[in-house]
Order: C-alpha cells, then structure tokens, then sequence
C-alpha cells in the first residue's frame, strides 16, 4: 500500500459522520417512502380517505429535518390535511358568492342559504400511521447506514 492510499485511508476513516451525513442526505427520503410514507398511505386507505388525499403524501429532507405531509386543501386553500387529522366541531356553512349552497345526493338536488353540519371526525392518519412506522423506519435507516459503512470502508469491519 503506497503512502497516498493510507492517507487517504486514514482520511476516510476519521470522515464517518461527513460519511453517515451523506448517506442520510441522499437516502433518507428513500427510506421514509418505503415505511413512513407507505404507512401512512396504508393507514389513510384503511382509514377511506379519498384517492386526492392518498396521492398527495409527500416527503422531503431539507438538511436538517425529514418532512412528511399532505398538500390537500380545498377550494379556498382550506387545510383539509388538518381537518382530516384532527377533525372539525359541528359548525355552520353559509354560502359566500351564491345566494345558496347547492348539493345532489342520492339523485335529489338539496339548496340552502346556511346551515350547521356535524364536522369532520378526527381520522389521525400522520399521528397513527407514524407510530406503527417509525419503528420499521428506524431499523431500515440503521441497517441502511450500516451497509454503507461496511460497503465503503477500506478496511472492514
């Protein structure tokens, strides 16, 4: 082994947080796609959300933190996301442009100028579907990392 290639050893063998750094910021929010994410989605589908909602679970890392969300608003951006998390009270809804709501169900046409409805029940899709992977998320990562480690380490282990 010639002097540049121990050094270079060396150099390699004292870099394992920059190597561990690296590692997470381009593989992190490949993990969190194949457990959190896929939790969630599972969990929001058992749970009958509707498919807009299931499709728009999103993930990223900035760096620093993994962030996991859902970009579901309504019409007048109202964060749906968070209604169907955390549920809404029963409230009243009026018309804003229309002189009244207008709604078809079961083939019936139904108008109003303004009336309560019962709110949304809590769904805790994040809340719940976090907890039952995170612990699978959490293994996935450190075996992950590990592989890497041994994969990229010039002397083994």
């Amino acid at each position: 082994m010639s002097f540049d290639s121990l050094h270079i050893s060396a150099l390699r063998a004292q870099s394992l947080t920059f190597r561990i750094e690296e590692f997470v910021r381009t593989e992190v929010v490949s993990i969190a796609n194949k457990t959190l994410v896929k939790t969630i989605t599972d969990e929001a589908k058992q749970k009958g959300l509707p498919e807009r909602y299931i499709n728009n679970i999103k993930s990223d890392y900035d760096g620093e933190y993994l962030w996991i969300w859902v970009e579901f608003k309504g019409e007048n951006n109202e964060p749906l996301d968070e209604f169907f998390e955390e549920g809404t009270r029963r409230h009243f809804i009026a018309p804003r442009i229309k002189k009244a709501l207008k709604w078809v169900k079961e083939q019936t046409k139904y108008f109003s100028k303004g009336h309560y409805v019962s709110g949304i029940k809590a769904r805790h899709v994040f809340a719940d579907g976090f907890a039952k992977g995170y612990p699978e998320f959490k293994t996935e990562l450190k075996n992950e990392i590990e592989n890497y480690l041994t994969e990229t380490s010039m002397f083994g282990r």
